[in-house]
């Protein structure tokens, strides 16, 4: 799968990679990533397009207004038919209910590597790198069918998560001495 790339926006890397990867094996037994999907963060597109290629129908958000752009391009490149909105986090999707939500989120405390401001958002969580994490976990319910799961990277160098959800893990690797994972978080009771 061919991509375009933008400076300004997040360049699918080993954590954008991990997360398709297990997506992709994941799929046969978890029906919800073929059924209506969201993803927050989109940047290039690589988890909403690998996702549409699944099969599912997948409404993609993202602050950046570039990677927005971008990855709209990157979508009709691959002719596929996804519905990209600009955002922070839910605000775009309003009370819609999906089957699953994915994130590659931002899970790096702040640091001087990143002179973009678009770039920082991408990468930087929050003072301790996982508070962007805890606020979409947060704020999920109430855009989450119950039964549904949430996608996410976790990266060791991150702090807790909100209690309340099980959390199932898949694929892990180690990149440079942070271990990276993929978890599928679900609720059986979710308070709205």
């Amino acid at each position: 799968m061919g991509f375009q790339l933008d400076r300004r926006v997040y360049e699918p890397a080993e954590d954008s990679q991990l997360l398709c990867a297990t997506l992709e094996k994941a799929v046969a037994h978890f029906p919800e990533l073929r059924g209506c999907v969201l993803e927050l963060g989109t940047g290039s597109g690589i988890v909403a397009l690998t996702l549409a290629s699944l099969g599912a129908t997948v409404t993609a958000t993202d602050l950046n207004p570039y990677a927005v752009a971008l990855a709209r391009s990157n979508a009709q490149e691959q002719d596929l038919t996804i519905e990209f909105l600009q955002g922070d986090l839910f605000k775009p999707i309003g009370g819609r209910k999906f089957d699953a939500i994915v994130c590659n989120p931002p899970y790096l405390p702040p640091s001087d590597d990143y002179d973009d401001r678009w770039l920082a958002l991408a990468v930087e969580g929050g003072p301790s790198g996982i508070e962007f994490t805890q606020r979409l976990l947060i704020n999920a319910p109430r855009n989450l069918h119950p039964e549904g799961g949430v996608w996410l990277v976790i990266s060791s160098l991150a702090g807790d998560l909100p209690a309340g959800w099980e959390r199932k893990r898949f694929d892990t690797q180690n990149f440079e001495g942070e271990n990276l994972c993929v978890e599928r978080l679900s609720r059986s009771t979710i308070n709205i």
